[in-house]
């Protein structure tokens, strides 16, 4: 009998956590006519480690950097099927600010035809399209990304990532702040879209809210494919360090492509952040 009990126990275990993971990666709702809600939570870190504001990282240049502000604009949202075929979120109502500070990281999205999803696109700014339409078409949007400190003028447009705190570095006497604040500009159009793959099928039906969670590595901005030292950018009375402008802006867009990867995805109620 003991041996029965055992044998029920583990086949009962085994049932249970397979149903666990069923009801994490599948809906039982049929694909249908019907519309449903999705979120993208970003998940911020540095290399590898949670990103906690006021707390210091060195990185592979040398430099220790204390962040003290991350703010960067995501835009543009699309869901594409297995077969290509793709959703793009209505353009009016694809812009959001997110924000470390204040724990500004989820964004909400509603009405997505229902369907099974294996990618997902967006774009990191504001793109030209949209920028170009003048201040009555993004008004609403010029008007929050200010509040977050987002944006120059209207000539000069919007920052799309804000990065500041400060550093030292081999060679640089003390501590020395740094602003990265990142965005198009006359010379160049530095707006970047990021394609994901989803290591699990957001399956998005009426009453179900599946929620994508991303891992944002803002190492990558200096730190990337090319590396940008900050003591390189002191101005000239060696004071602090800043970079708004030129090749330097080019090379952190292009970073920003590797900053994002989907860590995994909650089917179902949605609203689940594991940290």
């Amino acid at each position: 009998m003991k041996f029965q009990s055992k044998y029920f126990a583990a086949v009962l275990s085994a049932a249970t956590l397979f149903v666990s993971c069923s009801n994490d990666d599948e809906s039982t709702r049929p694909v249908d006519g019907t519309t449903g809600n999705a979120e993208l939570y970003f998940d911020n870190g540095v290399a590898g480690d949670a990103l906690v504001l006021g707390t210091s990282y060195t990185n592979s240049n040398g430099e220790t950097l204390t962040i003290n502000k991350l703010n960067y604009i995501v835009s543009n949202i699309v869901f594409i099927k297995e077969d290509g075929s793709e959703f793009t979120y209505p353009k009016n109502e694809s812009y959001f600010v997110i924000s470390e500070a204040d724990g500004r990281k989820t964004v909400d999205l509603h009405n997505i035809p229902a369907g099974d999803y294996k990618k997902v696109r967006f774009g990191i700014g504001v793109d030209q399209e949209r920028y170009l339409q003048g201040e009555t078409a993004q008004q609403s949007f010029w008007d929050l990304a200010s509040q977050y400190e987002m944006v120059w003028t209207w000539s000069t447009g919007y920052k799309f990532i804000l990065f500041e705190g400060t550093f030292t570095a081999p060679g640089v006497d003390g501590s020395k702040e740094f602003q990265v604040h990142q965005g198009s500009n006359t010379a160049t159009d530095n707006y970047r879209e990021v394609t994901l793959n989803l290591p699990t099928t957001a399956r998005i039906r009426q009453g179900d809210k599946p929620s994508i969670h991303l891992k944002t590595n803002v190492n990558v901005l200096l730190d990337g494919d090319t590396k940008i030292r900050l003591k390189d950018n002191l101005n000239p009375a060696g004071t602090s360090s800043a970079i708004m402008g030129g090749q330097n802006l080019i090379d952190i867009a292009n970073n920003s492509l590797k900053m994002f990867e989907v860590d995994h995805v909650h089917n179902g109620a949605g609203g689940e952040h594991d940290e």
